[in-house]
């Protein structure tokens, strides 16, 4: 079998989308099954790989022909909301900013002629800051509206009946796709 090679993705769509349903319905099936709820919680640990799972198999399944458009929205919502439920906290504005602005200022200090001990009577130091905070207070800027729109979207999925009605749709259109069926065309007709 070939690595690069992900059509299996698509012929176990049914598969990974319960696999996805039951982690993003975690919360609810740890109240509800209280004997097996460590088994649950070790599964919603691996959220986000099986998040990571849901796009990979969202593109596949977006690429090949015959599944149906609603299934491939299903898998995006619900990867996302596995991948960004516990990276919704984390500031990335900040910290891809910080590097940003820490790959600028090395680039000045390790490559470029070293500068003289003041520049327009300033100390060479606060030259080397203004050339690491620039750069990083553009992209940090830059970066915040994207990241607070995904923190938006992250809490808006990973709320807990958003997420449990996530899960259970995935749960019954995989075990409907492996009956041959699918739960948009039972509705939608």
């Amino acid at each position: 079998m070939d690595l690069t090679d992900l059509t299996i993705l698509a012929d176990n769509v049914a598969y990974i989308l319960i696999l996805g349903g039951a982690i993003a319905a975690s919360w609810l099936l740890e109240r509800t099954i209280k004997p097996l709820s460590w088994i649950v919680k070790i599964a919603s640990f691996f959220g986000f790989i099986v998040g990571i799972l849901l796009m990979i198999t969202a593109a596949v399944v977006w690429s090949s022909p015959g599944m149906d458009g609603y299934t491939q929205y299903l898998l995006i919502a619900t990867g996302l909301a596995l991948i960004l439920k516990p990276i919704k906290d984390i500031p990335w504005a900040a910290l891809i900013a910080m590097l940003v602005g820490g790959v600028c200022a090395g680039y000045v200090y390790l490559y470029l002629p070293p500068l003289p001990e003041t520049v327009f009577g300033m100390s060479s130091t606060w030259i080397y800051l203004i050339v690491f905070f620039v750069p990083a207070l553009i992209v940090y800027m830059l970066f915040k509206f994207i990241e607070d729109a995904l923190r938006l979207i992250g809490i808006i999925l990973a709320s807990k009946p958003v997420a449990i009605i996530l899960g259970l749709t995935c749960i019954v259109q995989g075990v409907l796709l492996l009956l041959d069926r699918s739960l948009f065309t039972i509705i939608l007709g």
